[in-house]
């Protein structure tokens, strides 16, 4: 629309009918994907992830599509001082390793350079509490607040050239570390320039004041960060997924240090993830026994990192099985299911030392007294092995 408003600004008449036109075709269009892209998810459950996953994907690659229709019927042009004509603007290289240092350089060279109209993308709060999604705009290059990046001389330590086509070109600038990570998208006419900016960093702005209680104002941020940038991070549909689910593990490590349970396990459980850098084996500890003072999974954690260490594929006997089982025993006492099925197959298995059937069976029926299907599979398991166990003891 801000194209369109420029290009036709010396016939507005001509201009309002086109626009009309665009707005009334790009209508018809989200219509027709909303009804082609369940067509392709039609054969999966609704509202399971793999529908989500594939409804996603679909709206992603049309969008796409659509997003080249459009550049091609308001095709893009470079402002500048000469009244954004093209042609009046000195392009420093059609090469683009050349033409990204004289961008950078300042930010009149960067002003000239960028385009009429930019797409922005930037993360938003959803109505989901927690989540936020990407949303994208069009803003004008003289709203634009220059310079919009530091300047790039040769190869720059946390700055990534990614090369889509022959006419488009990315930066990926990590400098501000992975929770402030932005890329600029560049197109090539007669010269390049930048067309398009996506900010996937979670603007204070779109942060709750309040938060949880314990934590400073800081600790607060980070927390809400670290939820913010893993939810997105875990859809795995986006191309900065490493980089997300490294920045919330930082976050949540951050939000940690306020001693918080919650915050303490996230970042443990994501350290161990295998999909994020792991901490040092004295901080998962920490981490471990912050979280296990007043969570159950927080104690059931606390008993596996006793039996496995900092490893996230060990499988030999448990390395410390009387401090695993003192901390399984808390997360039972404190009504945990999960903690109640891991204590009777420990019993079932003998993992902690301990093989005791008639235990195990009192650990499986608690848990599905408490409604678990696989405290009720252990015990339908147990009982069909033989008539003579009977349930003593859990704990």
């Amino acid at each position: 629309m801000a194209r369109l408003e420029t290009q036709y600004r010396a016939d507005p008449d001509t201009g309002k009918g086109y626009t009309a036109k665009v707005k009334e075709a790009q209508r018809a269009w989200i219509k027709l994907r909303d009804a082609n892209c369940p067509l392709e998810a039609f054969e999966i459950k609704p509202g399971t992830s793999a529908y989500v996953t594939t409804v996603n994907n679909c709206i992603a690659r049309m969008s796409r599509e659509r997003s080249v229709f459009l550049d091609n019927i308001a095709p893009d042009i470079v402002s500048g001082s000469a009244a954004g004509r093209e042609s009046d603007i000195s392009c420093p290289s059609g090469n683009f390793a050349q033409f990204l240092p004289a961008f950078s350089a300042n930010a009149e060279s960067q002003r000239r350079l960028t385009a009429l109209a930019v797409k922005m993308l930037v993360l938003k709060r959803t109505e989901d509490p927690g989540r936020f999604e990407p949303s994208i705009t069009a803003v004008t290059g003289s709203s634009l607040a220059f310079p919009l990046m530091a300047a790039m001389e040769g190869k720059t330590e946390g700055v990534e050239i990614e090369t889509v086509d022959v006419a488009h070109m990315n930066v990926v600038d990590k400098r501000a570390g992975n929770s402030n990570i932005k890329i600029f998208n560049f197109a090539k006419k007669s010269c390049w320039s930048l067309v398009g900016i996506e900010d996937w960093s979670i603007s204070e702005k779109e942060l709750v004041a309040s938060g949880k209680p314990g934590m400073n104002r800081a600790e607060n941020l980070c927390f809400q960060r670290a939820e913010g940038l893993g939810g997105l991070g875990f859809l795995e549909q986006y191309r900065l997924t490493k980089e997300l689910i490294e920045a919330s593990l930082e976050n949540y490590v951050c939000a940690a240090e306020s001693g918080d349970p919650q915050a303490s396990l996230s970042a443990a459980r994501l350290s161990l993830s295998q999909m994020a850098p792991q901490l040092e084996t004295s901080k998962v500890e920490a981490l471990f026994k912050a979280a296990a003072t007043t969570l159950p999974d927080g104690a059931l954690g606390y008993a596996t990192y006793y039996c496995n260490g900092n490893s996230t594929d060990y499988d030999g006997p448990c390395l410390h099985p009387e401090q695993a089982e003192r901390e399984v025993f808390r997360a039972v006492s404190m009504g945990s299911a999960d903690a109640m099925n891991y204590l009777g197959f420990s019993f079932e298995s003998g993992q902690l030392g301990t093989k005791d059937m008639s235990r195990a069976l009192a650990c499986y029926q608690l848990s599905a007294d408490k409604g678990s299907p696989q405290g009720s599979d252990g015990v339908k398991r147990l009982v069909s092995q033989g008539s003579d166990i009977k349930a003593s003891h859990c704990l």
